[in-house]
């Protein structure tokens, strides 16, 4: 049970880490949705992890639909709102 606890912890550190490297503009959006795919997919049996993957798709979503256009360097604001909105409720999640 412990341990369950302990890798749940180190998935939640990592997830925050994850986040303030992609604020701090060390990151790309493709390499946040890659390290937060990786994380969901540690999670065991977490009540979070439905929702962590809800706003994965958020971002998932607008990075597909800006690659789709060709077009990743300008995002709408739209586009970067609702990136601002799932990293904030991931941020709730994990904190």
């Amino acid at each position: 049970m412990s341990t369950e606890r302990d890798t749940e912890g180190r998935l939640r550190d990592h997830a925050a880490q994850t986040l303030s490297e992609y604020r701090a503009g060390n990151l790309s959006l493709r390499r946040l949705i890659d390290a937060l795919d990786s994380v969901w997919n540690s999670l065991e049996t977490s009540g979070w992890r439905d929702e962590f993957r809800g706003h994965w798709w958020t971002l998932e979503q607008i990075y597909s639909v800006a690659l789709d256009r060709g077009d990743l360097a300008n995002l709408s604001r739209d586009e970067m709102r609702e990136i601002e909105e799932a990293l904030n409720e991931l941020e709730v999640l994990i904190g």
